[in-house]
């Protein structure tokens, strides 16, 4: 109901494509946007790095520092039915963060039950992160696509 009473439908790129089955030009991800394909026809794409692999073992095998963390909803299932590797993953993005690092992430709860649970070391992760639940909080509304009740967003201290 929110999504197409709420929200403009005309820019709203995820569900357009879901009722129509196609973008159109003016209602695309920005990616396809032609002077952003362009741009990626012609080496932008060329800085793009894919890797298929558990997001544990990308940092277990990286050295460099990590300053933005984008991760989704597989917390969720991982605290369920692998709470071992949830905290396995969590001390290795802890390990490789930056100082003062960007963590967002999406769960299908407000307030997921892992990040009151999880340690890492002594503390909880819920205490081991800055949280700005109130941003958080306020961009939730404007999620286009509406299929998370929570949206995190936290930092590393510096």
């Amino acid at each position: 109901e929110y999504v197409f009473r709420t929200l403009p439908l005309q820019n709203n790129y995820f569900w357009t494509v879901y009722l129509r089955g196609r973008y159109s030009r003016d209602c695309c991800p920005e990616y396809l946007k032609p002077e952003n394909f362009d741009r990626l026809k012609h080496g932008a794409a060329d800085c793009i790095s894919v890797h298929t692999n558990l997001v544990t073992r990308f940092l277990q095998n990286t050295d460099e520092q990590i300053n933005k963390f984008v991760l989704l909803d597989h917390m969720d299932w991982m605290s369920s039915y692998r709470p071992a590797a949830l905290q396995e993953e969590w001390l290795v993005i802890m390990d490789r963060a930056a100082p003062s690092a960007r963590i967002i992430f999406r769960s299908a709860h407000r307030k997921p039950a892992y990040l009151e649970n999880l340690r890492i070391g002594r503390r909880r992760l819920r205490d081991a992160l800055n949280f700005h639940d109130g941003l958080a909080w306020a961009l939730q509304p404007l999620d286009r696509v509406q299929t998370y009740a929570g949206f995190h967003i936290a930092a590393v201290p510096a």
